[in-house]
């Protein structure tokens, strides 16, 4: 996944590939008959996948459907491993030039194989974004842009073949270093590539706040959110630097990054002077820091959206843009609007298909075009690129949120089997999501984290684990069960026979202690995983899960 902006391309070639892309909106079937005939199959006859499956018999979607099995990666798996030790003409005619590596599902990494026309097909992709973006917001192609919060450093080489890995955010970033024709990044590399959490978000406070910009841009809201906290934890200490010039010995950033902060930022007692008076008055929020701030750029699903609304009075009057829905194994949607989760599926640049979710499980599964999704329903989404994978479930739950043309727009809903089912309730991520932000809603709360788990032990019952943002008022937390209780039977009709037949107890709070969730989210970047690829879990199966924390205090439902 990248968050990095795409290779510099002229204005002229972005809206010529935008106009293409909105006017294959209208013909779906055709747009994926085609590019798949043509690269997915056609380019891909002479290698052993290919031969295996009779591509060169293949003469309709229908042909192919019947020709490949829908795959997931342990598919996939063994013919992978033989390209990464160095094998050509495996899944692909084409040369692979690197792999992403994404961390998966389990410890392992996956290989997700690379090649040009891979790269051609996503860069396409973020030019149509970028062209519609910039058609919205002209002061976004003019102005300054902050991205690359974080940088997971130079590749790997694979064992055997000696390909370059690295995550896909590491690679696309040093594309834009390379090929960009605008100023220097406004967060230099040896910044982004800070390993103290702490110090890299500090040393990024310390640079914005003596810039000025028009976008921040960062995949997850998370990554905005945390920053902004830094600022206002850390006020003070920011405007001393700013005033002096260069950062704080107390933060831990190297040789490097303390010089070049030194150098670029010499001492600027007006700027101090400002940051000062809007911590003693109205407070640092970003559109008072940076007033030329037009557009904030993360993913906005369903199950982002408690982030969002931690941004909202930092973002005031700053227009909101969900970015690409994607993974290192292919584009899914483009959005095309301001305000909303998701967009257009991303037809021309991958083929897709979709297996409606309530028969995930199914060995038989019906399995649909796009064209043929209805809207609100909830499918998973299957995907063939021209790096390699055919059919390949990618175990992503998508929503179809009406149609441009006769294509859907879909939203990233949860993970496939992100669901947790005590007694036949089978609650699902977006479910949880969508209830706790009801209840925060009305209990008017601010949430810096949570996640819905079962209780380890007693009556069988689940228990919401809760980080507040800011104080709260007694009554509201003593309510917050009974509420939460409401809300998921409101959100699935399977919980509320559950209650209601006494086979499920009601929720219970556990309000965990400050810096709980940050604490988990520094183990899991110790554990190898980059900023870019966490992502809040809402909902947990597993009974444990609450022992990472510090527990506070609980509260029980009334009985």
């Amino acid at each position: 996944m990248t968050d990095a902006r795409p290779p510099s391309r002229g204005p002229e070639f972005r809206s010529q590939q935008a106009q293409a892309f909105l006017a294959g909106l209208e013909q779906p079937e055709r747009v994926q008959e085609q590019l798949l005939l043509e690269t997915v199959v056609g380019a891909n006859v002479d290698c052993e996948f290919g031969q295996q499956h009779g591509f060169a018999k293949i003469r309709s979607f229908a042909e192919y459907q019947r020709a490949v099995p829908i795959r997931k990666y342990e598919g996939f798996e063994p013919q992978i491993d033989r390209v990464v030790a160095g094998e050509a003409g495996v899944l692909t005619s084409e040369p692979v030039k690197r792999f992403f590596l994404t961390s998966g599902s389990t410890a392992k990494s996956k290989y997700i194989p690379v090649t040009n026309t891979f790269v051609r097909a996503k860069s396409r992709a973020f030019g149509i974004y970028w062209a519609e973006v910039f058609a919205r917001h002209p002061a976004a192609q003019a102005g300054r842009m902050v991205t690359n919060f974080s940088d997971s450093g130079e590749p790997v080489r694979a064992p055997g073949s000696g390909l370059p890995c690295s995550s896909e955010s590491a690679y696309w970033a040093g594309v834009t270093r390379a090929t960009s024709m605008t100023q220097t990044p406004i967060i230099p590399k040896a910044v982004a590539q800070i390993g103290d959490s702490d110090g890299r978000y500090y040393a990024i406070a310390r640079i914005l706040l003596e810039e000025q910009f028009s976008v921040i841009m960062t995949l997850n809201p998370s990554t905005i959110v945390l920053l902004f906290q830094k600022i206002a934890q850390y006020a003070a200490e920011l405007a001393d630097d700013v005033e002096r010039g260069g950062i704080t010995e107390r933060v831990r950033c190297g040789d490097e990054v303390r010089r070049i902060v030194g150098e670029r930022y010499r001492g600027n007692p007006e700027r101090a002077a400002a940051l000062r008076a809007l911590a003693a008055g109205e407070g640092m929020l970003a559109y008072r820091l940076w007033p030329q701030l037009a557009l904030a750029i993360c993913w906005r699903s369903p199950m982002l959206q408690p982030y969002i609304e931690l941004l909202a009075p930092q973002l005031r009057g700053v227009a909101g843009r969900d970015y690409i829905l994607m993974a290192s194994e292919g584009v899914m949607a483009i959005p095309i609007d301001d305000e909303r989760s998701g967009g257009p599926l991303a037809v021309g640049v991958h083929v897709y298909e979709f297996i409606p979710e309530d028969q995930a499980d199914r060995s038989d599964p019906e399995v649909l075009q796009p064209h043929q999704l209805e809207d609100g329903k909830s499918y998973v989404l299957v995907l063939s690129n021209c790096s390699g994978l055919y059919r390949y479930n990618i175990g992503d739950v998508v929503r179809v949120r009406g149609f441009v043309g006769r294509t859907p727009c879909i939203e990233f809903l949860h993970r496939a089997g992100a669901t947790c089912s005590i007694t036949g309730e089978k609650l699902t991520e977006d479910q949880v999501t969508a209830a706790v932000r009801d209840v925060a809603r009305a209990l008017e709360l601010r949430i810096a984290g949570f996640t819905l788990a079962p209780a380890r032990g007693g009556f069988p019952r689940y228990v919401a684990y809760v980080e507040l943002d800011g104080a709260a008022d007694r009554k509201a937390l003593a309510a917050f069960p009974e509420r939460l209780d409401e809300a998921l039977e409101q959100h699935n009709i399977e919980y509320g026979g559950k209650r209601s037949s006494q086979r499920l107890g009601a929720p219970e709070l556990a309000l965990v202690a400050e810096g709980g969730y940050e604490a988990r989210r520094r183990q899991r970047l110790a554990a190898g995983t980059s900023d870019s690829q966490i992502k809040p879990t809402h909902l947990s199966r597993d009974p444990d899960f609450g022992d990472q924390f510090e527990i506070v205090e609980r509260f029980h439902a009334a009985t």
